[in-house]
């Protein structure tokens, strides 16, 4: 085993904190955020359970809800939560989109747009996201519960460093 891959815990809820943003009764929705902090790069948040939670509180039984980031750098992804895969992705995505090389993103003597005073170094995690998924997925709910194959885990994918970060869980539907 490469002597880089480091053994990862088990995949973590995320703590923090959860707004809501809209609910109403007819129809059924419920928009809630969860605002928390991420601690490195190229790691993953079990949000599966916090899904299902809106999803008992808006009072859907059939319907979706959508899980969605609000961060460029950050995906929102369905696969299994086993540590080998995490292990194999996080090397794959580093071989992929390493840090160290070049990107113009990161080159402010060409960059002339969406600057901030305190602009990351961090092309590789916007690649990285194009690479690993989308900033959201949209799940059935079926009988209030969501429709996940026996291993999926509704994940948050950190691809840039510890942040914080928001996600957005809209249920909707009857």
């Amino acid at each position: 085993m490469d002597e880089q891959i480091i053994a990862r815990r088990a995949l973590r809820r995320p703590e923090g904190r959860t707004t809501l943003l809209a609910a109403s009764s007819e129809p059924r929705i419920r928009t809630e955020v969860l605002h928390f902090h991420t601690t490195g790069s190229v790691e993953f948040w079990d949000l599966t359970d916090l899904a299902r939670e809106v999803v008992a509180r808006s009072g859907v039984r059939h319907g979706q809800v959508t899980v969605h980031t609000l961060h460029t750098t950050t995906s929102v992804v369905v696969n299994e939560a086993e540590t080998g895969f995490f292990n194999d992705f996080r090397r794959l995505i580093q071989e992929a989109v390493p840090a160290e090389r070049y990107y113009e993103h990161d080159d402010h003597e060409l960059r002339t747009e969406n600057i901030q005073e305190d602009e990351l170094v961090n092309g590789h995690a916007h690649c990285g996201q194009l690479l690993a998924g989308s900033a959201s997925v949209t799940l059935a709910v079926v009988d209030g519960e969501l429709l996940l194959g026996r291993w999926q885990r509704v994940m948050f994918l950190e691809l840039d460093q510890a942040r914080e970060r928001r996600v957005v869980i809209h249920a909707q539907g009857a």
